[in-house]
Protein backbone atom coordinates (compact mmCIF):
# COMPACT_ATOMS: atom_id res chain seq x y z
CA UNK A 1 0.00 0.00 0.00
CA UNK A 2 3.08 2.40 0.84
CA UNK A 3 4.85 1.54 -2.06
CA UNK A 4 1.82 1.81 -3.85
CA UNK A 5 0.88 5.77 -2.53
CA UNK A 6 4.84 6.24 -3.45
CA UNK A 7 4.34 5.31 -7.16
CA UNK A 8 1.09 7.50 -7.22
CA UNK A 9 3.23 10.39 -5.73
CA UNK A 10 5.33 10.11 -8.12
CA UNK A 11 3.22 9.58 -11.51
CA UNK A 12 1.26 12.96 -10.00
CA UNK A 13 4.96 15.04 -9.87
CA UNK A 14 6.38 13.57 -13.22
CA UNK A 15 2.79 14.83 -15.04
CA UNK A 16 2.86 18.33 -13.12
CA UNK A 17 6.75 18.72 -14.37
CA UNK A 18 5.35 17.40 -18.07
CA UNK A 19 2.22 19.98 -18.10
CA UNK A 20 5.29 22.70 -16.82
CA UNK A 21 6.95 21.79 -19.60
CA UNK A 22 3.94 21.81 -22.06
CA UNK A 23 3.24 25.27 -21.23
CA UNK A 24 6.41 26.66 -20.85
CA UNK A 25 8.58 28.55 -23.69
CA UNK A 26 11.39 27.51 -25.97
CA UNK A 27 14.15 30.65 -26.09
CA UNK A 28 17.24 30.76 -28.79
CA UNK A 29 19.83 33.19 -28.53
CA UNK A 30 22.33 34.32 -31.38
CA UNK A 31 25.11 36.62 -30.17
CA UNK A 32 25.48 39.28 -32.50
CA UNK A 33 29.41 39.57 -33.14
CA UNK A 34 30.64 42.06 -33.27
CA UNK A 35 28.23 44.31 -31.10
CA UNK A 36 25.78 46.82 -33.16
CA UNK A 37 24.03 49.88 -32.91
CA UNK A 38 20.59 50.96 -33.18
CA UNK A 39 20.47 54.03 -35.67
CA UNK A 40 17.62 56.34 -35.02
CA UNK A 41 15.84 57.77 -38.60
CA UNK A 42 15.50 61.33 -36.74
CA UNK A 43 16.36 62.91 -33.40
CA UNK A 44 13.06 63.18 -32.32
CA UNK A 45 12.19 59.16 -32.27
CA UNK A 46 12.17 56.71 -29.19
CA UNK A 47 12.88 53.46 -28.34
CA UNK A 48 11.09 51.41 -25.92
CA UNK A 49 13.38 49.14 -23.81
CA UNK A 50 11.88 45.79 -22.04
CA UNK A 51 12.97 44.36 -19.19
CA UNK A 52 12.42 40.61 -20.09
CA UNK A 53 11.19 38.77 -23.59
CA UNK A 54 8.16 37.38 -21.71
CA UNK A 55 4.69 38.83 -22.42
CA UNK A 56 3.48 41.22 -22.23
CA UNK A 57 6.95 42.82 -21.08
CA UNK A 58 7.95 45.43 -18.49
CA UNK A 59 8.92 48.57 -19.89
CA UNK A 60 11.79 50.20 -18.07
CA UNK A 61 12.43 53.39 -20.43
CA UNK A 62 12.55 54.92 -23.47
CA UNK A 63 16.28 56.01 -25.39
CA UNK A 64 16.71 57.95 -28.08
CA UNK A 65 19.73 59.42 -30.59
CA UNK A 66 21.58 60.69 -27.58
CA UNK A 67 22.14 56.99 -26.33
CA UNK A 68 24.40 54.66 -27.37
CA UNK A 69 22.38 51.65 -28.01
CA UNK A 70 24.58 48.35 -28.90
CA UNK A 71 22.98 45.27 -29.86
CA UNK A 72 24.71 42.17 -29.08
CA UNK A 73 21.93 39.65 -29.27
CA UNK A 74 19.18 38.54 -31.81
CA UNK A 75 16.22 36.00 -29.42
CA UNK A 76 13.43 34.32 -30.20
CA UNK A 77 10.43 33.02 -28.17
CA UNK A 78 8.65 30.22 -29.40
CA UNK A 79 4.96 30.18 -27.22
CA UNK A 80 2.95 27.33 -28.79
CA UNK A 81 3.77 27.74 -32.29
CA UNK A 82 4.12 31.43 -32.79
CA UNK A 83 7.54 33.38 -32.48
CA UNK A 84 8.13 36.17 -31.08
CA UNK A 85 11.50 37.89 -31.79
CA UNK A 86 13.60 40.82 -30.01
CA UNK A 87 16.92 42.17 -29.77
CA UNK A 88 18.86 42.48 -26.59
CA UNK A 89 20.89 45.48 -26.08
CA UNK A 90 23.44 46.42 -23.57
CA UNK A 91 21.83 48.86 -20.70
CA UNK A 92 22.44 52.32 -21.22
CA UNK A 93 24.13 54.11 -18.18
CA UNK A 94 21.16 56.10 -17.09
CA UNK A 95 18.53 52.74 -17.07
CA UNK A 96 20.63 50.42 -15.96
CA UNK A 97 19.00 50.47 -12.03
CA UNK A 98 15.96 48.80 -14.20
CA UNK A 99 17.66 46.18 -15.50
CA UNK A 100 18.78 42.72 -14.79
CA UNK A 101 22.34 42.05 -15.57
CA UNK A 102 23.19 44.57 -17.76
CA UNK A 103 20.74 43.86 -20.56
CA UNK A 104 17.30 44.83 -21.99
CA UNK A 105 15.02 44.16 -24.89
CA UNK A 106 13.32 45.71 -27.70
CA UNK A 107 10.53 44.11 -30.13
CA UNK A 108 12.28 43.33 -33.68
CA UNK A 109 8.95 45.15 -35.33
CA UNK A 110 10.81 47.93 -33.39
CA UNK A 111 13.32 48.48 -36.74
CA UNK A 112 13.07 48.47 -40.22
CA UNK A 113 16.05 45.78 -41.79
CA UNK A 114 18.27 47.70 -44.54
CA UNK A 115 17.11 44.82 -46.88
CA UNK A 116 13.40 46.19 -46.90
CA UNK A 117 15.07 49.69 -47.28
CA UNK A 118 17.06 48.45 -49.97
CA UNK A 119 14.06 46.84 -51.57
CA UNK A 120 11.66 50.03 -50.87
CA UNK A 121 14.15 51.80 -53.04
CA UNK A 122 15.10 49.33 -56.14
CA UNK A 123 11.59 49.59 -56.77
CA UNK A 124 11.27 53.23 -57.11
CA UNK A 125 8.98 53.14 -53.85
CA UNK A 126 8.21 55.67 -50.98
CA UNK A 127 10.13 55.32 -47.73
CA UNK A 128 7.82 55.41 -45.23
CA UNK A 129 8.57 53.93 -41.66
CA UNK A 130 5.35 54.24 -39.92
CA UNK A 131 6.37 52.11 -36.78
CA UNK A 132 10.03 52.32 -36.29
CA UNK A 133 12.17 54.30 -35.00
CA UNK A 134 15.23 53.02 -36.81
CA UNK A 135 17.78 50.22 -37.94
CA UNK A 136 20.56 48.47 -37.17
CA UNK A 137 23.90 49.23 -38.31
CA UNK A 138 27.58 48.11 -37.59
CA UNK A 139 29.49 50.58 -34.97
CA UNK A 140 31.68 51.90 -37.66
CA UNK A 141 28.14 52.18 -40.52
CA UNK A 142 27.01 54.75 -37.52
CA UNK A 143 29.25 57.74 -38.35
CA UNK A 144 28.96 56.69 -42.27
CA UNK A 145 25.22 57.32 -42.61
CA UNK A 146 24.97 60.88 -41.19
CA UNK A 147 27.83 61.92 -43.29
CA UNK A 148 26.89 60.78 -46.54
CA UNK A 149 23.09 62.58 -45.13
CA UNK A 150 25.03 65.38 -44.70
CA UNK A 151 26.61 64.94 -48.05
CA UNK A 152 23.67 64.66 -50.08
CA UNK A 153 21.61 67.22 -48.37
CA UNK A 154 24.34 70.00 -48.91
CA UNK A 155 26.81 69.07 -50.96
CA UNK A 156 28.15 72.48 -51.81
CA UNK A 157 29.37 72.60 -48.32
CA UNK A 158 31.35 69.38 -48.22
CA UNK A 159 34.55 69.29 -49.77
CA UNK A 160 36.05 65.42 -48.88
CA UNK A 161 33.87 62.16 -49.04
CA UNK A 162 35.50 58.68 -49.52
CA UNK A 163 32.77 56.42 -50.86
CA UNK A 164 35.00 54.13 -51.94
CA UNK A 165 34.00 51.47 -49.37
CA UNK A 166 30.77 52.61 -48.60
CA UNK A 167 28.30 49.80 -48.50
CA UNK A 168 24.83 50.30 -50.66
CA UNK A 169 22.61 49.20 -48.27
CA UNK A 170 24.16 51.98 -45.66
CA UNK A 171 24.09 54.58 -48.36
CA UNK A 172 20.54 53.78 -49.17
CA UNK A 173 19.44 54.21 -45.73
CA UNK A 174 21.21 57.58 -45.98
CA UNK A 175 19.31 58.27 -48.88
CA UNK A 176 15.96 56.96 -48.11
CA UNK A 177 16.40 59.42 -44.81
CA UNK A 178 17.15 62.77 -46.65
CA UNK A 179 15.01 62.07 -50.20
CA UNK A 180 12.20 59.53 -49.44
CA UNK A 181 9.95 60.68 -52.19
CA UNK A 182 10.99 59.02 -55.40
CA UNK A 183 10.53 62.71 -57.28
CA UNK A 184 12.92 64.29 -54.73
CA UNK A 185 15.38 61.18 -55.05
CA UNK A 186 15.20 60.85 -58.55
CA UNK A 187 17.10 64.24 -59.02
CA UNK A 188 19.24 63.19 -56.59
CA UNK A 189 20.33 59.86 -58.12
CA UNK A 190 20.40 60.75 -61.25
CA UNK A 191 23.68 62.99 -60.40
CA UNK A 192 25.21 60.60 -58.83
CA UNK A 193 25.50 58.65 -61.85
CA UNK A 194 27.16 61.10 -63.50
CA UNK A 195 29.54 61.83 -60.56
CA UNK A 196 32.23 59.48 -62.30
CA UNK A 197 32.63 61.51 -65.62
CA UNK A 198 32.26 65.10 -63.47
CA UNK A 199 35.05 64.11 -61.38
CA UNK A 200 38.08 66.91 -61.71
CA UNK A 201 35.87 68.90 -64.48
CA UNK A 202 35.59 72.73 -63.35
CA UNK A 203 34.24 74.06 -66.57
CA UNK A 204 32.09 71.13 -68.52
CA UNK A 205 30.69 72.38 -71.91
CA UNK A 206 27.27 71.08 -71.13
CA UNK A 207 25.43 73.85 -68.87
CA UNK A 208 23.40 70.87 -66.87
CA UNK A 209 26.54 69.35 -65.92
CA UNK A 210 28.05 72.70 -64.87
CA UNK A 211 25.30 72.91 -62.68
CA UNK A 212 26.14 69.97 -60.91
CA UNK A 213 29.95 70.40 -61.02
CA UNK A 214 28.87 73.84 -59.39
CA UNK A 215 26.68 71.98 -56.68
CA UNK A 216 28.79 69.61 -55.77
CA UNK A 217 32.10 70.79 -54.16
CA UNK A 218 33.82 67.58 -53.41
CA UNK A 219 33.97 67.32 -57.48
CA UNK A 220 36.25 70.97 -58.21
CA UNK A 221 38.13 69.61 -55.01
CA UNK A 222 39.29 66.32 -56.24
CA UNK A 223 43.31 66.01 -56.63
CA UNK A 224 43.92 68.56 -53.85
CA UNK A 225 45.36 67.13 -50.85
CA UNK A 226 42.71 65.45 -48.07
CA UNK A 227 39.84 67.00 -50.47
CA UNK A 228 37.57 66.17 -53.17
CA UNK A 229 35.39 62.98 -54.09
CA UNK A 230 36.42 59.13 -53.75
CA UNK A 231 34.71 56.46 -55.67
CA UNK A 232 34.62 52.92 -56.10
CA UNK A 233 35.84 51.61 -59.02
CA UNK A 234 33.48 51.51 -62.19
CA UNK A 235 30.83 48.84 -61.97
CA UNK A 236 31.13 48.24 -58.61
CA UNK A 237 27.66 47.21 -56.95
CA UNK A 238 27.27 50.79 -55.69
CA UNK A 239 27.42 52.78 -58.61
CA UNK A 240 25.37 49.79 -60.75
CA UNK A 241 22.31 50.36 -57.89
CA UNK A 242 22.00 53.84 -58.26
CA UNK A 243 22.00 53.16 -61.82
CA UNK A 244 19.48 50.38 -61.31
CA UNK A 245 17.18 53.07 -59.09
CA UNK A 246 17.67 55.43 -62.07
CA UNK A 247 16.23 53.45 -64.29
CA UNK A 248 13.50 52.16 -62.33
CA UNK A 249 12.40 55.34 -61.61
CA UNK A 250 12.27 57.37 -64.96
CA UNK A 251 10.20 54.31 -66.56
CA UNK A 252 7.67 54.71 -63.58
CA UNK A 253 7.63 58.53 -64.53
CA UNK A 254 7.24 58.22 -68.24
CA UNK A 255 4.51 55.45 -67.68
CA UNK A 256 2.47 57.13 -65.30
CA UNK A 257 3.16 60.89 -65.84
CA UNK A 258 -0.17 61.57 -68.21
CA UNK A 259 -2.09 60.53 -65.19
CA UNK A 260 -0.54 62.13 -62.65
CA UNK A 261 -3.22 65.14 -62.23
CA UNK A 262 -6.62 64.82 -64.16
CA UNK A 263 -6.25 68.28 -66.10
CA UNK A 264 -3.88 70.04 -68.20
CA UNK A 265 -3.16 72.59 -65.53
CA UNK A 266 -1.93 70.57 -62.97
CA UNK A 267 0.28 68.30 -65.48
CA UNK A 268 1.90 71.41 -65.89
CA UNK A 269 2.59 71.76 -62.49
CA UNK A 270 3.76 68.40 -62.71
CA UNK A 271 6.22 68.94 -65.72
CA UNK A 272 7.55 71.90 -64.41
CA UNK A 273 8.78 70.42 -61.09
CA UNK A 274 10.99 68.71 -62.93
CA UNK A 275 12.60 71.80 -64.73
CA UNK A 276 15.98 71.74 -62.89
CA UNK A 277 16.48 67.31 -63.06
CA UNK A 278 18.92 66.28 -65.38
CA UNK A 279 16.78 65.69 -68.86
CA UNK A 280 13.78 65.02 -67.30
CA UNK A 281 12.22 67.76 -68.99
CA UNK A 282 13.73 67.01 -72.56
CA UNK A 283 12.39 63.08 -72.11
CA UNK A 284 9.18 64.29 -70.83
CA UNK A 285 8.67 66.76 -73.82
CA UNK A 286 9.46 64.10 -76.04
CA UNK A 287 6.92 61.76 -74.74
CA UNK A 288 4.42 64.32 -74.74
CA UNK A 289 5.10 66.24 -78.01
CA UNK A 290 5.62 63.04 -80.02
CA UNK A 291 3.15 62.92 -83.51
CA UNK A 292 2.04 66.33 -82.10
CA UNK A 293 1.14 69.88 -84.16
CA UNK A 294 1.76 72.73 -82.82
CA UNK A 295 1.79 76.73 -84.12
CA UNK A 296 4.99 78.08 -83.38
CA UNK A 297 6.14 81.67 -82.54
CA UNK A 298 10.19 83.19 -82.05
CA UNK A 299 11.86 81.29 -85.36
CA UNK A 300 11.37 81.61 -88.65
CA UNK A 301 8.78 78.91 -89.26
CA UNK A 302 4.93 78.67 -88.33
CA UNK A 303 4.54 75.06 -87.05
CA UNK A 304 6.47 72.64 -85.95
CA UNK A 305 5.91 68.68 -85.05
CA UNK A 306 8.00 66.06 -83.76
CA UNK A 307 7.84 63.36 -86.20
CA UNK A 308 9.73 61.00 -88.58
CA UNK A 309 10.20 62.93 -91.23
CA UNK A 310 9.46 66.19 -92.78
CA UNK A 311 6.95 64.97 -94.75
CA UNK A 312 4.77 63.56 -91.86
CA UNK A 313 4.99 66.35 -89.68
CA UNK A 314 3.01 68.06 -92.73
CA UNK A 315 1.06 66.04 -93.09
CA UNK A 316 -0.07 66.01 -89.42
CA UNK A 317 -0.08 70.05 -88.92
CA UNK A 318 -2.27 69.67 -92.14
CA UNK A 319 -4.73 67.42 -90.57
CA UNK A 320 -5.04 69.50 -87.62
CA UNK A 321 -4.93 72.95 -89.11
CA UNK A 322 -7.33 73.02 -91.22
CA UNK A 323 -7.36 76.78 -93.12
CA UNK A 324 -3.65 75.83 -93.30
CA UNK A 325 -1.95 78.77 -95.72
CA UNK A 326 0.55 77.42 -98.34
CA UNK A 327 3.39 79.85 -97.95
CA UNK A 328 3.40 78.65 -94.21
CA UNK A 329 6.48 76.88 -93.45
CA UNK A 330 6.54 73.78 -91.48
CA UNK A 331 9.58 72.35 -89.17
CA UNK A 332 10.49 68.75 -88.13
CA UNK A 333 11.84 68.40 -84.92
CA UNK A 334 14.02 66.59 -83.01
CA UNK A 335 16.01 66.63 -79.54
CA UNK A 336 19.54 65.58 -80.46
CA UNK A 337 21.50 64.02 -76.85
CA UNK A 338 24.93 64.72 -77.13
CA UNK A 339 27.23 63.57 -74.46
CA UNK A 340 29.47 65.65 -72.45
CA UNK A 341 27.85 68.99 -74.60
CA UNK A 342 24.46 69.03 -74.08
CA UNK A 343 21.06 68.96 -75.86
CA UNK A 344 19.86 70.00 -79.15
CA UNK A 345 16.99 70.63 -81.23
CA UNK A 346 17.31 69.45 -84.75
CA UNK A 347 15.49 71.24 -87.65
CA UNK A 348 14.19 70.78 -90.82
CA UNK A 349 11.81 73.04 -92.65
CA UNK A 350 9.13 72.34 -95.21
CA UNK A 351 7.40 74.96 -96.99
CA UNK A 352 3.73 74.57 -97.99
CA UNK A 353 4.58 73.46 -101.69
CA UNK A 354 6.67 70.26 -100.19
CA UNK A 355 10.28 71.90 -100.95
CA UNK A 356 12.66 71.20 -98.41
CA UNK A 357 14.24 74.41 -96.23
CA UNK A 358 17.27 74.82 -94.12
CA UNK A 359 18.57 72.27 -91.86
CA UNK A 360 19.82 73.69 -88.61
CA UNK A 361 20.37 72.09 -84.81
CA UNK A 362 20.06 75.02 -82.16
CA UNK A 363 21.54 74.11 -78.17
CA UNK A 364 18.45 73.88 -75.97
CA UNK A 365 19.30 75.79 -72.83
CA UNK A 366 15.90 74.65 -70.78
CA UNK A 367 12.09 73.73 -71.46
CA UNK A 368 9.29 74.66 -69.38
CA UNK A 369 5.53 73.51 -69.61
CA UNK A 370 2.13 76.58 -69.99
CA UNK A 371 -0.98 75.61 -70.40
CA UNK A 372 -2.42 76.68 -74.11
CA UNK A 373 -4.65 75.56 -76.77
CA UNK A 374 -6.71 73.91 -74.56
CA UNK A 375 -3.81 71.27 -73.26
CA UNK A 376 -0.09 71.99 -73.23
CA UNK A 377 2.09 73.86 -74.90
CA UNK A 378 5.89 74.66 -74.12
CA UNK A 379 8.17 77.22 -74.25
CA UNK A 380 11.73 76.64 -75.32
CA UNK A 381 14.94 78.55 -74.03
CA UNK A 382 17.21 78.05 -77.17
CA UNK A 383 20.93 79.66 -77.20
CA UNK A 384 19.68 81.38 -80.55
CA UNK A 385 16.48 82.65 -78.67
CA UNK A 386 13.51 81.25 -77.62
CA UNK A 387 10.43 79.04 -79.36
CA UNK A 388 7.02 79.09 -78.28
CA UNK A 389 4.83 76.01 -79.18
CA UNK A 390 0.69 76.42 -78.97
CA UNK A 391 -0.43 72.63 -79.39
CA UNK A 392 -3.07 72.73 -82.30
CA UNK A 393 -4.89 69.56 -80.46
CA UNK A 394 -3.77 66.93 -77.59
CA UNK A 395 -1.39 64.59 -78.45
CA UNK A 396 -1.94 60.84 -78.23
CA UNK A 397 0.12 60.65 -75.09
CA UNK A 398 -2.17 63.03 -73.27
CA UNK A 399 -5.30 61.46 -74.17
CA UNK A 400 -5.04 59.34 -70.78
CA UNK A 401 -4.99 62.74 -69.05
CA UNK A 402 -7.05 65.84 -68.71
CA UNK A 403 -9.88 65.09 -70.72
CA UNK A 404 -8.99 61.60 -72.05
CA UNK A 405 -9.17 60.85 -67.97
CA UNK A 406 -12.57 62.07 -67.88
CA UNK A 407 -13.44 59.79 -70.58
CA UNK A 408 -12.00 56.41 -69.43
CA UNK A 409 -14.18 57.28 -65.98
CA UNK A 410 -16.77 57.98 -68.89
CA UNK A 411 -16.25 54.18 -69.76
CA UNK A 412 -16.67 52.71 -66.26
CA UNK A 413 -20.04 51.35 -65.40
CA UNK A 414 -22.21 53.54 -62.69
CA UNK A 415 -23.05 50.36 -60.87
CA UNK A 416 -20.13 49.28 -58.59
CA UNK A 417 -21.86 45.49 -58.44
CA UNK A 418 -22.20 45.47 -62.25
CA UNK A 419 -18.35 46.08 -61.70
CA UNK A 420 -17.64 43.53 -59.38
CA UNK A 421 -19.43 40.94 -61.57
CA UNK A 422 -17.23 41.93 -64.98
CA UNK A 423 -13.85 41.96 -64.14
CA UNK A 424 -11.14 40.17 -62.51
CA UNK A 425 -10.81 41.31 -58.43
CA UNK A 426 -8.08 43.52 -58.14
CA UNK A 427 -9.40 45.73 -61.47
CA UNK A 428 -12.65 45.84 -60.24
CA UNK A 429 -11.33 47.52 -56.98
CA UNK A 430 -9.59 50.02 -59.42
CA UNK A 431 -12.03 50.76 -61.37
CA UNK A 432 -14.58 51.39 -58.08
CA UNK A 433 -11.63 53.28 -56.36
CA UNK A 434 -11.03 55.60 -59.57
CA UNK A 435 -14.72 55.70 -60.75
CA UNK A 436 -16.17 57.02 -56.87
CA UNK A 437 -13.34 57.47 -54.98
CA UNK A 438 -11.47 60.51 -53.66
CA UNK A 439 -8.16 60.83 -54.58
CA UNK A 440 -5.67 60.58 -57.51
CA UNK A 441 -2.13 60.56 -57.62
CA UNK A 442 -0.03 61.04 -54.29
CA UNK A 443 3.45 62.68 -54.65
CA UNK A 444 4.37 61.75 -51.19
CA UNK A 445 3.89 57.57 -52.12
CA UNK A 446 4.59 58.14 -55.74
CA UNK A 447 1.39 55.78 -56.02
CA UNK A 448 -2.15 56.34 -57.41
CA UNK A 449 -4.07 56.55 -54.32
CA UNK A 450 -7.98 56.71 -53.72
CA UNK A 451 -10.38 56.68 -50.37
CA UNK A 452 -14.26 55.62 -49.52
CA UNK A 453 -15.71 56.55 -46.39
CA UNK A 454 -18.19 54.41 -45.61
CA UNK A 455 -19.63 57.77 -44.43
CA UNK A 456 -21.16 57.61 -48.30
CA UNK A 457 -19.56 54.47 -49.37
CA UNK A 458 -20.46 51.91 -47.28
CA UNK A 459 -21.57 48.93 -49.72
CA UNK A 460 -18.84 49.56 -51.71
CA UNK A 461 -16.19 49.11 -48.77
CA UNK A 462 -18.54 46.03 -47.35
CA UNK A 463 -18.26 44.44 -51.67
CA UNK A 464 -14.46 45.41 -51.70
CA UNK A 465 -14.06 43.21 -48.30
CA UNK A 466 -16.51 40.29 -48.66
CA UNK A 467 -15.44 39.90 -52.83
CA UNK A 468 -11.69 39.46 -51.75
CA UNK A 469 -10.48 36.17 -52.53
CA UNK A 470 -9.36 36.01 -48.57
CA UNK A 471 -12.90 35.49 -47.36
CA UNK A 472 -15.04 32.74 -47.19
CA UNK A 473 -18.64 33.49 -47.52
CA UNK A 474 -21.04 30.88 -45.64
CA UNK A 475 -24.31 33.01 -46.30
CA UNK A 476 -25.15 35.79 -47.89
CA UNK A 477 -23.76 37.77 -45.27
CA UNK A 478 -21.66 35.74 -43.31
CA UNK A 479 -18.43 33.45 -43.31
CA UNK A 480 -15.16 33.68 -42.32
CA UNK A 481 -11.71 34.25 -43.13
CA UNK A 482 -9.35 32.01 -45.53
CA UNK A 483 -6.73 32.48 -42.93
CA UNK A 484 -7.73 31.19 -39.42
CA UNK A 485 -4.78 32.25 -37.35
CA UNK A 486 -2.83 35.40 -37.01
CA UNK A 487 -0.50 37.17 -34.46
CA UNK A 488 0.18 40.99 -34.11
CA UNK A 489 2.96 43.13 -33.08
CA UNK A 490 1.26 43.91 -29.33
CA UNK A 491 1.71 40.28 -28.53
CA UNK A 492 -1.61 39.20 -29.04
CA UNK A 493 -3.20 36.23 -31.08
CA UNK A 494 -6.31 35.30 -32.34
CA UNK A 495 -7.88 31.93 -34.26
CA UNK A 496 -11.08 30.77 -35.61
CA UNK A 497 -11.79 34.09 -37.39
CA UNK A 498 -15.97 35.06 -38.52
CA UNK A 499 -17.47 38.00 -40.12
CA UNK A 500 -21.19 38.83 -40.26
CA UNK A 501 -22.96 42.21 -41.42
CA UNK A 502 -26.11 42.70 -39.91
CA UNK A 503 -28.08 45.83 -41.27
CA UNK A 504 -25.09 47.73 -42.58
CA UNK A 505 -22.26 47.06 -39.70
CA UNK A 506 -19.47 44.71 -40.78
CA UNK A 507 -18.88 42.54 -37.41
CA UNK A 508 -15.62 40.53 -37.14
CA UNK A 509 -14.85 38.12 -34.37
CA UNK A 510 -12.07 35.62 -32.96
CA UNK A 511 -11.01 33.92 -30.32
CA UNK A 512 -7.98 34.59 -27.89
CA UNK A 513 -5.69 32.21 -28.45
CA UNK A 514 -3.35 33.83 -25.61
CA UNK A 515 0.21 33.54 -26.86
CA UNK A 516 1.37 32.55 -24.22
CA UNK A 517 -1.08 29.90 -23.47
CA UNK A 518 -2.88 32.20 -20.69
CA UNK A 519 -6.43 32.36 -22.40
CA UNK A 520 -7.59 29.62 -20.22
CA UNK A 521 -9.22 26.46 -20.40
CA UNK A 522 -12.38 28.31 -21.92
CA UNK A 523 -11.61 30.56 -24.96
CA UNK A 524 -13.70 33.85 -25.25
CA UNK A 525 -14.84 34.85 -28.39
CA UNK A 526 -14.03 38.35 -28.70
CA UNK A 527 -16.46 40.58 -31.28
CA UNK A 528 -15.95 44.08 -32.56
CA UNK A 529 -17.63 46.55 -35.10
CA UNK A 530 -15.15 47.07 -37.96
CA UNK A 531 -17.05 49.65 -39.93
CA UNK A 532 -21.05 50.70 -40.56
CA UNK A 533 -22.75 52.30 -42.93
CA UNK A 534 -22.99 56.27 -42.41
CA UNK A 535 -19.74 55.61 -40.08
CA UNK A 536 -16.40 57.71 -39.93
CA UNK A 537 -14.33 54.64 -41.56
CA UNK A 538 -12.58 55.10 -43.92
CA UNK A 539 -10.32 52.50 -47.18
CA UNK A 540 -7.87 53.24 -49.00
CA UNK A 541 -6.67 51.47 -52.31
CA UNK A 542 -3.58 52.64 -53.68
CA UNK A 543 -1.88 50.86 -56.54
CA UNK A 544 1.16 52.17 -59.29
CA UNK A 545 0.02 54.79 -61.86
CA UNK A 546 1.19 52.53 -64.56
CA UNK A 547 -1.41 50.23 -63.56
CA UNK A 548 -4.65 51.98 -63.44
CA UNK A 549 -5.86 50.48 -66.99
CA UNK A 550 -4.15 46.97 -66.17
CA UNK A 551 -6.08 43.52 -65.87
CA UNK A 552 -3.89 42.51 -63.30
CA UNK A 553 -3.04 45.68 -61.20
CA UNK A 554 -1.04 45.63 -58.29
CA UNK A 555 -3.09 46.93 -55.24
CA UNK A 556 -2.84 47.32 -51.68
CA UNK A 557 -6.01 47.94 -49.55
CA UNK A 558 -6.04 49.31 -46.02
CA UNK A 559 -9.11 49.64 -43.41
CA UNK A 560 -8.29 52.52 -41.66
CA UNK A 561 -9.14 50.64 -38.14
CA UNK A 562 -6.06 48.66 -35.75
CA UNK A 563 -8.64 47.63 -32.83
CA UNK A 564 -7.34 44.49 -31.70
CA UNK A 565 -10.05 42.34 -33.80
CA UNK A 566 -10.46 44.20 -36.70
CA UNK A 567 -6.92 44.94 -37.45
CA UNK A 568 -7.33 41.40 -39.28
CA UNK A 569 -9.02 42.46 -41.62
CA UNK A 570 -5.76 44.39 -43.41
CA UNK A 571 -3.55 40.94 -41.69
CA UNK A 572 -5.15 38.36 -42.91
CA UNK A 573 -7.61 39.33 -45.73
CA UNK A 574 -6.20 42.19 -47.41
CA UNK A 575 -2.50 41.52 -46.42
CA UNK A 576 -1.58 45.12 -46.34
CA UNK A 577 1.97 46.55 -46.81
CA UNK A 578 1.67 48.65 -43.85
CA UNK A 579 2.84 45.27 -42.21
CA UNK A 580 5.71 44.22 -44.72
CA UNK A 581 8.38 45.90 -42.90
CA UNK A 582 7.15 43.87 -39.20
CA UNK A 583 10.11 41.71 -39.77
CA UNK A 584 10.40 38.24 -37.55
CA UNK A 585 13.77 37.60 -38.14
CA UNK A 586 17.06 38.69 -39.05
Amino acid sequence: MRHSSIVMRSLFASAILLLAFSNCSKRKVKPVEPAMRFYFFQSNLELELIKETKLPGIAIGKVNAKDNVEITAYVEVTEKDTTFTYFQVNCPDRLKAQCEDGKAYFPSTSRVDTHYVAGLLDSGKAFVSEKAAGTIVGKTDYEVINSIRQWLLTPEKIKSIDLSKVNAGIFNIALALEFPKPDDRLKVVNELVLLPNLVGQTSPKDPRHAAIVKRFAALRETGKDGSGLILPEAGSYLIENWKLQKDVMEKQLYSEFAVRANSYKGLVVQFNKFKNHYLIPEMLFQLIAKDGAYSAKGLPFQYLSLSDSSQSAMDIVKKFQTNFDPLSVVANGKLEFKENEGVFLHITQMDGSGNLGSDETLEVLSIIAEESGGSIGFRIKLKAGEVILTPLATTDYLLTSGQGFKEFLATIPKDYKEIFKTNPYEKAVVLVAAKFGEGGFNEEIGEMQYRLSTQDRYWMVYEIVRSHPNIKRDKESSGSFVTSYGSASDGTCFNDFQWRQPKGQFYVSGVYAGCNGESGETPKREEELCFEELGPDTIYITFPASDLRSDKPRIDIELQNESSVCQYINRLVFDSKKYKGESGGE
